[in-house]
């Protein structure tokens, strides 16, 4: 009976691998761990790399290709009615993921011995791939920054570029809805100054003591120059001059007692 189930396993792998269907690898994309800042913002997504996760998958193709996959509701179904055919990343592109009917794109393409367990990996290492970190879009499979506050699933896939048939020969679980932060609309902000955070009553409070403090040392500073002017007179105090002065006789008015000058006499 074991035997009947295994003969009945492998002929279902093989069938599978005759008719081009991927690898299901157990395995779901996950968000970097809370610690991390910005990990959805709004425009971007960190992802943990897939490390080790296509280790077991094709062993012997050294030109596989690690793509991510970034899909909207539609792409999600979208990419499951065409992965068990020929995949051409380049009609999968950011310029016409969500303008058309395809809505999914691939991007970061990566060789799969990149993600491959590091034998002297750090325990708790985390290593990040930023979805939407790529400014400016240059590349038609660029990481371009995401539609703010959308709504998207992402997975990795495995694409082997030999085969000329069905080439993606591995991937992951889609991830659940990631949803992107929005910006808060102008409009709506609540500018009343009626409402104020704590903190903003407590800056406003300080500002005004400062301002009290800076006119009350204003005005203590001009009183001390009006009283200052107020105590000096006019009118300069004399100068000292006893013993600097000289007493000066006109002689033409002064003459001696006995002696009289007669008019017309020389």
């Amino acid at each position: 009976m074991d035997s009947l189930i295994q003969q009945l396993v492998l002929l279902c792998a093989l069938y599978g691998a005759a008719h081009g269907v991927p690898d299901q690898v157990t395995y779901t994309p996950e968000i970097v761990p809370t610690r991390i800042a910005g990990r959805i913002t709004q425009t971007t997504v960190a992802l943990e790399q897939p490390r080790c996760v296509f280790d077991l998958t094709e062993m012997s193709c050294v030109s596989c290709e690690v793509w991510l996959i970034v899909a909207n509701s539609t792409g999600v179904a979208t990419f499951n009615s065409i992965k068990n055919g020929f995949f051409n990343t380049s009609m999968f592109t950011y310029q016409n993921a969500f303008t058309g009917p395809n809505g999914f794109y691939v991007t970061v393409k990566t060789k799969r011995d990149f993600y491959r367990c590091p034998p002297t990996a750090m325990p708790g290492q985390i290593l990040t791939l930023r979805v939407g970190s790529e400014v400016p879009c240059q590349t038609p499979n660029c990481n371009a920054p995401l539609p703010t506050g959308g709504t998207f699933r992402m997975k990795y896939v495995l694409i082997n570029l030999n085969l000329t048939g069905a080439n993606v020969v591995g991937e992951t679980e889609f991830t659940d809805n990631i949803k992107l932060l929005s910006a808060p609309d102008p409009n709506n902000i609540d500018t009343f100054p009626g409402r104020r955070t704590g903190g903003m009553v407590v800056i406003t409070t300080i500002l005004v003591i400062l301002l009290f403090l800076l006119l009350a040392m204003f005005a203590a500073m001009l009183a001390m120059v009006c009283c200052k002017k107020y105590e000096q007179s006019d009118f300069p105090t004399p100068l000292a001059t006893s013993g600097s002065l000289r007493k000066y006789h006109t002689h033409n008015l002064h003459n001696k007692s006995d002696i009289i000058t007669q008019k017309g006499k020389m």
